[in-house]
This record gives structure tokens, sequence and C-alpha cells, in this order.
């Protein structure tokens, strides 16, 4: 394997680069997005709508090489841990992959269904969807449940880490630590 791999005991450079680069850019769209809304000037509401949907293109794409690297990439072995903690770990960790998958889907999906797929200077990226009111409202439905699901997400895996850092006191926080 390259440099790049995980190792027996740590993530490799690419898995942690991946995990803090979504991470970053996850936290800022959940915190930004509270207040999308609330922006009075209408043309730097489509700018900032329009960024928000780029920046979940950018995550979607992410994410899809995220998993790729994880299914042909192994990951570190867990210091000694029960069985029903082992489980909780895939749950959580699978649980994000597919609400940080669905989540951008969804408003991409909502977004083009609605008329306003997103916008990168004169490139528009489309879906073979036709304009449907019912669809984006669905789809935008489903994209605000998965963010709710994502921050449960981001608050038990941050609290594992630290039951595993301050109580535990083994290394599992260390192996995604630059």
């Amino acid at each position: 394997m390259s440099s790049l791999s995980n190792t027996g005991s740590v993530y490799g450079p690419l898995s942690k680069f991946l995990h803090w680069v979504i991470a970053v850019l996850v936290i800022l769209m959940l915190l930004i997005s509270f207040f999308l809304g609330d922006i009075p000037d209408k043309v730097l509401k489509g700018v900032a709508f329009n960024a928000h949907k780029l920046t979940g293109l950018t995550i979607l794409s992410l994410m899809v090489l995220r998993l790729i690297w994880t299914l042909f990439n192994p990951k570190p072995s867990l210091p000694f841990t029960p069985l029903w903690e082992r489980f909780a770990e895939r749950l959580v960790h699978w649980s994000f992959y597919i609400a940080l998958l669905l989540m951008p889907i969804a408003g991409w999906v909502g977004s083009v269904a609605g008329g306003r797929p997103p916008r990168l200077g004169n490139f528009t990226f489309n879906l073979p969807i036709e304009k449907n009111e019912s669809l984006s409202d669905l789809s935008f439905s489903v994209h605000n449940t998965v963010a709710f699901i994502i921050i449960a997400l981001i608050c038990i895996h941050v609290l594992a880490a630290l039951f595993h850092y301050f109580i535990k006191k083994d290394k599992v926080l260390q192996r995604m630590l630059p």
C-alpha cells in the first residue's frame, strides 16, 4: 500500500484529510444554513444559496471519494473494545456515510426539481429531472430531516471520541488526529 494508506493502528493522511475537510464543511454548512433564509438582500441571498448548493456538491464528491477509499483501504484496528461498542461505532460510521450522501443528493434533486439548480459560472449542475414542485418539496423535507440526523450523529461521534480520550484513555481519538 502507499504512504497515503491506513496502517493497523492509525488512519493514513488521505483518510485524515477527507475526514477533517468533510467535517469542517459539514459543520459550517449546518451552522450557516440556519441563517440563509434570513438574508434580506435578494441578490446576496441567491449567491449564498448557490454557494450552499456548490458546497453540498463538493461534500457529495468528497464523500464518494471517501467511500471508495474506505472500501479499498483497511480500517485501523480498535484497541480492546466490547462488542457493543464496535457495533455502535460501525452503526454511527455507516449512518454518517448514508446521511452525508443522502443530504446533498436530496438538496440537489430539490434544487433541480424546483427549477434552481446549482450554477458555477455558465455551467449548470443539472439532473435529468423535470421541474416538479412536489418532488422539490419532498426532497427538501428529506434534506432538512437528514440535517438533524447529522447533528445527532456529530454529537454521538464527538462524545464517543471524548469518552475514549478522557475515560478509557486509549488511542482511538489519536488515530484520526493529524
